[in-house]
Formats: structure tokens, C-alpha cells, sequence
């Protein structure tokens, strides 16, 4: 259960820097690539904020999925729907870890920072998925499946 709060605050630091860019209405992360000065060009004017608020808001639905996986739902459409999301999540995290890594190994732009923190956040992703696998693996009254 720990491993599940600890991605929610991972996830946390994720939305609070995006969350910064919004208001500063500038394009990045926080220790990702260094942002040329045309990437602005394709953004009018407030779209790199609102652009910035909707990663905002990605992350704020990783966490909820996280915290969907912490509530036990009777059906198996409702767990197997929010493991999937949990997978989804967890792929995507690593993919984005292994790739600003390759590109800051690769290129001169910078970004390992960012791609060392996607990298434990993938991680602490599948340590929730698989700690969810395994609280539905377990009976729901355990007492009374010893009998």
C-alpha cells in the first residue's frame, strides 16, 4: 500500500512542476531537454499554458488511477479495467524514461534528470500494478478462508 502512495506523490512532483510551467507559460519539464526558442512558434498566445495544464492533467489522472487501485471492486470488469490503466500507465512512464535517457546520452540537449526520474517512476508504477495484482489475488475475507 505504501508503494501505491509514494507513485501518487512521485506523480505529485510531476503535476507540481507542470503546474509551475503553466503559470510561467513556458514549454519543458523540470530537468528535462533544454526548449529551443522556436518550439514557441507553434503555440499561439496562451496555448503553451493551456498546453501545460493538460500534462498538468495527465497527471493528476495517473493519480487517480493509482487511487482507483486501491479501492476493492466486486466484478472483475472494474479491477481488470483499472490494472490496465495501471499497465498503461506503468508502460508509458518507462518508455518516457528510456527515451529523454537515450536522447540525453545521445544528443547535447540535456534531460537525463528527467529521464532518471521517469525511470523511477516506472518503476514505483509497476511495484503499485503488481501490489494491486497481488491484494486481488488474496481472498476478500481471509479469516473465514482459513475454515
Amino acid at each position: 500500500m505504501r508503494i501505491t502512495y509514494a507513485a501518487m506523490t512521485w506523480t505529485g512532483l510531476y503535476v507540481a512542476s507542470k503546474i509551475g510551467y503553466a503559470l510561467d507559460g513556458r514549454l519543458g519539464v523540470t530537468g528535462g531537454p533544454r526548449v529551443s526558442p522556436d518550439s514557441y512558434l507553434d503555440y499561439g498566445p496562451g496555448e503553451v499554458a493551456l498546453a501545460q495544464w493538460a500534462n498538468a492533467g495527465s497527471g493528476l489522472l495517473i493519480v487517480a488511477i493509482l487511487l482507483a487501485g486501491r479501492v476493492r471492486f466486486e466484478g472483475r470488469w472494474p479491477y481488470r479495467v483499472v490494472l490496465t490503466l495501471h499497465w498503461i500507465c506503468t508502460v508509458l512512464t518507462a518508455v518516457w524514461g528510456v527515451g529523454m535517457l537515450s536522447t540525453a546520452l545521445i544528443g547535447d540537449r540535456g534531460g537525463a534528470v528527467f529521464g532518471g526520474y521517469c525511470t523511477v517512476w516506472a518503476v514505483l508504477m509497476f511495484l503499485a500494478t503488481r501490489d494491486l495484482r497481488r491484494r486481488y489475488a488474496r481472498p476478500l475475507n481471509p479469516v473465514s478462508s482459513r475454515r
